[in-house]
């Protein structure tokens, strides 16, 4: 698993929780209360300058993206305890390390064709970070919300399929987007997504202000 992380930059684990555990998860998820959240960052491509790529977006564009946050869902004991179980010892093993400093975040992206997230950089959040989908259903591929991921120059794809663990290697900046769903989308985009730096390292400024994510230090 570590090898395929250094070199890919991710790791996709299906049908990662116990189907009981998963249950629970999906249920705390689809029961909390969630904000608004609406982005939009005007210097945020001039920091992500990519020359070499004529795809990437201009520096005079603007960084925006569009989703739903909850914070009673990631502050739960049982969404807690799930990660340091289930989640915390996979990213311990990758880096060798123990006692990170993690974000967690309950995103939603609804099926209205509205929300969605431009293509960005993330190791600014942190060196290593997780994503969980928690959807009911399985996927089409029209439905939109796909993580589109850039590798050597193409778009690998992946689908919001129920129960599937990604762990991405923010240090090997890996561009990602995460497409509109679409409103004949037969539910919503559902994810944990959580962020890990070192014990020893200051709280970046993008985790501190937010009412809407958890961070435990």
């Amino acid at each position: 698993m570590k090898k395929e992380y250094e070199k890919n930059g991710f790791v996709v684990i299906e049908d990662f929780l116990p189907l009981e555990v998963y249950k629970e998860i999906v249920k705390i998820f689809n029961n909390g209360e969630f904000v608004e959240i609406n982005q939009v960052r005007e210097e945020r491509y001039k920091l992500w300058e990519t020359l070499e790529d004529k795809h990437f977006p201009s520096d005079n564009e603007e960084y925006m993206a569009h989703f739903w946050s909850s914070f009673d869902v990631v502050s739960n004991s049982k969404i807690v305890r799930m990660y340091d179980k289930y989640i915390k010892p996979l990213l311990e093993e990758i880096l060798d390390e123990k006692n990170q400093k993690v974000r967690h975040q309950a995103t939603k992206y609804k099926n209205n064709g509205k929300n969605f997230t431009r293509i960005h950089y993330d190791d600014y959040m942190g060196s290593i970070g997780y994503i969980l989908y928690l959807t009911e259903l399985d996927w089409k591929y029209d439905w939109g919300g796909q993580l589109q991921i850039i590798k050597e120059g193409k778009i690998l794809s992946h689908l919001p399929s129920p129960n599937k663990l990604i762990i991405v290697n923010h240090t090997l900046k890996n561009s990602h987007w995460v497409s509109p769903v679409n409103e004949w989308s037969k539910e919503d985009r559902n994810t944990l997504t959580g962020f890990c730096i070192n014990k020893n390292l200051d709280l970046p400024d993008t985790w501190k202000n937010r009412k809407d994510i958890s961070v435990i230090e």
